[in-house]
């Protein structure tokens, strides 16, 4: 049993034994505007080297929608699935085989990725200011969180035909003691469009 896990860790993880070697990692999305993120910062290159090495692989046929990232981690190279609360990778390699990656490693995977959202976070605060929104948000918009969500009814829409699909919502700090929360913004990656918003509370 132990050689049989020892087995699935090597061929996920291939030759990032090393790690000494290992100076950068990058996250490529695969269809919106973003640029590729270089990470060459020793603290997180572990991080998600740890998410990736501690994923577990998933039973079943593979049945996936086109990838969302590319990770490439020194000679591995990885498709990336992820949203608010779920992430599953795969080995370029290996087309017929996901693993699941922990809630806290998808948690901080996702805000590394939005930090390479600075254009989507400036066109939402662009818009909380022409609307008169932003008197409850933080001044700091660029430490805003972007995510991938499914547009539902839970959203205002501007355009109708958005709804089913996946944008990027963007979500501003709060000051302190305010009455409503700051509305969350829906941007179109693609396009680097506001398509939407989910009024404050």
């Amino acid at each position: 049993m132990v050689l049989f896990l020892f087995l699935i860790s090597i061929s996920l993880f291939g030759c990032q034994q090393h790690s000494e070697s290992l100076k950068l990692i990058t996250i490529e999305p695969m269809e919106s505007n973003s640029e590729t993120l270089v990470i060459e910062d020793t603290e997180t290159i572990e991080m998600i080297k740890e998410a990736v090495s501690n994923s577990k692989k998933q039973p079943g046929i593979v049945d996936m929608a086109d990838p969302e990232y590319k990770i490439k981690i020194g000679e591995e190279t990885y498709f990336l699935w992820a949203d608010e609360k779920s992430g599953t990778i795969m080995n370029t390699e290996d087309t017929h085989t996901i693993y699941s990656l922990s809630v806290s490693s998808i948690k901080q995977i996702n805000n590394i990725i939005s930090s390479n959202y600075s254009k989507i976070k400036e066109i939402a605060w662009n818009f909380l200011e022409e609307n008169g929104w932003s008197n409850s948000a933080k001044k700091e918009w660029k430490s805003a969180t972007v995510t991938k969500v499914i547009v539902n009814k839970d959203y205002e829409l501007l355009y109708k035909n958005y709804k089913g699909k996946e944008v990027c919502s963007v979500s501003f700090k709060d000051k302190e003691n305010i009455v409503a929360s700051t509305p969350i913004i829906l941007v179109d990656a693609d396009t680097n469009k506001v398509i939407g918003y989910m009024p404050g509370e």
